[in-house]
């Protein structure tokens, strides 16, 4: 009797931990986390080690390693293999050599009741798709597409796009920027994240 009573024991144990066993490969799957980025955009973090942007970007073809600082002290690599991971510390920064720099290309199209407003929105459209274009090459904070914005406006004048039109009124702001330009916009940005203050063009008018 004692030996069918340690027998039934040790099955029912057999079958506790097979229990276990099925139960926890049937858990769920950790949830994918998100990530806001310095520069606002939002990336996808997935319990495999792999990340995405959550909306698609044309910038996203050709990008350095992304790191940024998390609130409880911690560092992350977003690395431009869209695999992720904690760090130590970041790497010395390096200026970008100036063949590695883009030229800029942009276009913008708006539609308003009035010539003025859809000539405004359209240059207003492509200055800010310049900036989006520009925003891996620059030192990253919060306000660095603000900066890249108003450091374009200040390279090339708020009148530095051209622009055409036609009856509607439909206006396409065109905006091109050689490296040169690039080089100075950049530089124009590194200030300003440095010092943290805003460019002249963003900067309101003195009261009279």
């Amino acid at each position: 009797m004692k030996r069918l009573t340690t027998i039934s024991v040790c099955i029912a144990v057999v079958l506790l931990l097979s229990g276990s066993t099925i139960f926890a490969a049937k858990a769920p799957p950790k949830p994918d986390m998100s990530l806001t980025l310095e520069d606002g955009r939002e990336v996808i973090l997935k319990s495999d080690s792999t990340w995405n942007f959550a909306e698609f970007s044309f910038i996203q073809e050709d990008f350095d390693d992304i790191y940024m600082d998390l609130t409880d002290g911690r560092i992350i690599c977003l690395k431009n293999d869209n695999t992720w991971k904690f760090v130590s510390k970041r790497p010395p920064k390096r200026k970008l050599e100036f063949e590695k720099l883009p030229t800029v290309n942009a276009t913008a199209t708006a539609t308003h009741g009035t010539l003025d407003q859809a000539v405004q929105q359209a240059r207003k459209q492509v200055f800010d798709r310049a900036a989006t274009r520009l925003i891996p090459y620059a030192k990253k904070s919060k306000m660095t597409k603000k900066y890249l914005v108003a450091c374009i406006i200040d390279e090339v004048g708020e009148e530095g796009a051209e622009v055409s039109y036609k009856k509607g009124w439909t206006a396409t702001a065109k905006l091109n920027l050689s490296k040169v330009q690039v080089n100075k916009i950049l530089d124009c940005v590194l200030v300003q994240v440095e010092a943290g203050t805003g460019t002249e063009a963003e900067k309101p008018a003195a009261k009279q």
